[in-house]
């Protein structure tokens, strides 16, 4: 879903494919809840999201392969010209569901208060040694554009667990946030404390 806020050299720049954007969303791909996963939630109390949910298998995923897309509202990033919500601020600057799909347009997509079952994916960090997953920009050949994805990491990637073996059924789909996304937690953490 793109904003209303969204600029025509913004939505235009998503109808670019670049020549090294590999990964892909295939035409065929099924609409609606997909069956390669499950939404449950975490029971583990060492779990950092402990009585939130989490991304599980519903089967075997092989590496490399894409497990779902990222749905969610793409929008502008840039503060000149994201829309403002109820309250005055940002709309999209404090979600945790705010990702980049493509930095040269200023372009993010938000699935906060829209998406799909992609918004569940947690940190890997205190969960597990290692993610198993990676958000990934990808073409979506349904829509004929940019979109983002979760991918399962291929195999011999550094952070795959040895053997590469995929992510098996029953498995919390992982991902790493990023650096960012952590130090901005910290700093709003700071924040508030003073």
């Amino acid at each position: 879903m793109h904003s209303p806020v969204l600029t025509k050299d913004q939505r235009q720049a998503l109808k670019i494919r670049a020549p090294d954007l590999a990964a892909e969303i295939p035409p065929n791909y099924p609409r609606g809840p997909s069956a390669l996963v499950r939404i449950l939630p975490i029971e583990d109390t060492s779990h950092p999201a402990y009585k939130q949910a989490g991304l599980f298998a519903a089967r075997p995923i092989l590496p490399g392969s894409l497990i779902v897309p990222y749905y969610g509202i793409v929008h502008p990033s840039d503060p000149s010209t994201s829309s403002h919500d109820a309250e005055g601020g940002r709309e999209h600057e404090k979600s945790d569901y705010d990702l980049w799909l493509d930095r040269d347009a200023n372009v993010a997509v938000d699935a906060e208060k829209a998406g799909n079952e992609a918004r569940f994916v947690n940190d890997y960090r205190g969960a597990s040694a290692r993610p198993n997953a990676e958000f990934r920009e990808c073409w979506d050949r349904r829509t004929g554009e940019k979109g983002m994805g979760v991918f399962a990491l291929p195999a011999g990637k550094a952070s795959v667990k040895k053997g590469g073996s995929g992510i098996k059924k029953g498995e919390e789909i992982l991902v790493s946030y990023g650096k960012g996304f952590w130090e901005q937690r910290r700093l709003e953490s700071s924040e508030t404390r003073q």
